[in-house]
């Protein structure tokens, strides 16, 4: 028994590269497979995620294996149902019990892959040592690695997992079935899996009494025949009653003379080469449409993030038009302003066109300051509702846009909430605006005897949110200074609200999505070299 690891060292790769022009192919197809995923549940992303496993288990467990080394054994699977006696034909074959074999069922769950040991360093280091556990044997014939499936249909998942990787292992497949057993669905579905792939195919029909044989083997050649499978040999091994340990050797003669058949050097690589060309006539279509995947995973991420950015441009749109339409200055703080600047209220001086003199000063002007102010946070909160809207709308929008495609569906919609909780939009918009609030204060200069600068810039901060009367106040203390304000404020606004679905975005960023053509590329390549 062995498990060794030793991979073939550079001189020997360089060595098959120049033997095999597809071993380059090859390699560089195998990163590219892997580099691809299909993160987004569009109809027949599960069926590609498996042909892309079935395809990296040919790529890594028969194709570079044997591009690296033709010397190799053939891959002999003995598969079947459960209690069809695999183990036990195995070990009569070799005349010693070298996998283990019971009544109790299932009883090989790791598969036991039985070798010459001559074949031994041409198989360390390769997929077949992790396959299953090796052992060697002198009686198994020198080129063949007779490999003992796991129990195909048993109730282990694990095992209906582990034969469909055999069927990318197998140069030979053997099914072994019995007179009460050869109906079963799911060992058939796997020969005629085994045969579209090219794999030379056999039968075994064990432990046939000679009451039934006649009527048994003319319905299993009828099911042969109808895969397509006809001219597969079969061989019948006769019920012999209970025992324990290996048939006596006449009783698998026959088989046991095919195999010493099968294993010359020449056949063997027959067989291989048989198996290869099933191989190599599919793979191409397979690239192919792991391409048109791809490409497919790469179109509903584009239509995806087109979906976010057009809710976030449409929120973008409305929230400009609703600044530049002066909305945040409607109701509240247009009323407080005409409170404040009717005859006798602190602001009134600001309404006339005349300068405001020094009676102006002390204490009128520290409650014009005081007004100034407090219209200015009043202002300030209703830009905030108004911005703070637009950026749940946005959110929302985005949400919406996802969940409502069908391309969406593999994101799934809770995974979108939790992106974008908590709710921050109130938050970011007070930032915004107290952010645009400072930038004010930083450009507008003395406002003269009327007011400080601070209270000018909160006068031009009220004008800018859409209040008439403090727009006209501001431009003749500072000209130019409200809509140089309102233009900077709809800028930062609209930059904010675009931001809005930068979690949606993010989601797309993280996918593991590339278009199909390096796939493509290795196609074409595959072409060349068929």
């Amino acid at each position: 028994m062995t498990t060794p690891a030793h991979p073939a060292s550079a001189n020997q790769e360089a060595a098959a590269t120049s033997r095999h022009p597809r071993l380059a192919v090859v390699t560089d197809l195998q990163d590219d497979v892997e580099a691809i995923a299909f993160p987004i549940d569009l109809p027949g992303a599960t069926d590609l995620q498996t042909l892309r496993e079935r395809v990296l288990t040919q790529i890594g467990t028969r194709l570079l294996p044997r591009l690296r080394d033709e010397e190799a054994p053939a891959v002999v699977v003995f598969g079947g149902s459960t209690g069809v006696g695999k183990s036990t034909l195995v070990n009569s074959l070799l005349g010693a019990e070298v996998t283990e074999a019971s009544v109790l069922r299932p009883t090989t769950r790791r598969p036991v892959v039985a070798i010459h040991p001559e074949d031994l360093t041409l198989v360390e280091g390769r997929p077949l040592t992790e396959l299953g556990t090796v052992v060697t044997q002198e009686d198994v014939p020198a080129g063949l690695a007779l490999l003992d499936a796991p129990d195909l249909n048993s109730v282990d998942a694990r095992n209906r997992s582990m034969a469909n990787q055999l069927l990318e292992t197998a140069d030979l497949w053997i099914f072994v079935t019995t007179a009460s057993r050869y109906g079963d669905a799911l060992p058939w579905k796997l020969l005629a899996d085994a045969h579209e792939r090219g794999i030379t195919t056999a039968v075994v029909l064990n432990r046939v009494p000679s009451t039934v044989l006649a009527q048994v083997r003319k319905d299993l050649m009828g099911r042969l025949d109808g895969l397509g499978l006809g001219s597969a040999p079969l061989f019948v091994i006769p019920d012999v009653g209970p025992h324990e340990g290996p048939l006596e050797p006449a009783t698998v003669a026959e088989l046991a003379a095919w195999l010493r058949l099968v294993a010359d050097r020449a056949r063997a690589a027959g067989v291989v080469r048989r198996t290869n060309r099933g191989i190599w006539t599919g793979l191409r279509e397979q690239i192919l449409a792991l391409a048109d995947g791809t490409d497919a995973q790469a179109d509903a991420a584009a239509s995806l993030r087109a979906r976010a950015e057009g809710a976030a441009e449409a929120q973008a749109a409305a929230v400009r038009e609703a600044i530049s339409a002066g909305r945040a200055g409607l109701g509240a703080p247009t009323t407080r302003w005409l409170a404040m600047a009717s005859t006798g209220g602190p602001l009134a001086p600001l309404v006339r066109k005349r300068r405001v003199g020094r009676g102006f000063r002390g204490r009128a002007q520290a409650a014009r300051e005081a007004a100034a102010r407090s219209l200015a946070e009043e202002s300030a909160a209703a830009l905030g509702l108004v911005l703070t809207d637009a950026l749940r709308r946005a959110s929302a929008d985005a949400r919406s846009a996802w969940t409502d495609s069908e391309s969406a569906t593999g994101l799934g919609a809770d995974r979108l909430l939790a992106s974008v909780e908590p709710d921050g939009a109130e938050q970011e918009a007070r930032q915004v605006v107290e952010a645009w609030r400072a930038a004010v204060r930083q450009h507008v200069g003395d406002g003269g005897s009327a007011l400080s600068p601070e209270g000018l810039a909160g006068l031009v901060a009220v004008g800018a949110a859409g209040v008439a009367g403090a727009a006209d106040a501001a431009e003749r203390l500072a000209p130019g200074a409200v809509e140089k304000a309102r233009t900077d404020l709809v800028d930062r606004a609209e930059t904010a609200v675009r931001a809005a679905v930068a979690p949606y975005l993010a989601e797309l960023d993280a996918l593991p999505i590339r278009r199909g053509t390096a796939l493509r590329l290795r196609a074409s390549e595959l072409k060349e070299h068929a």
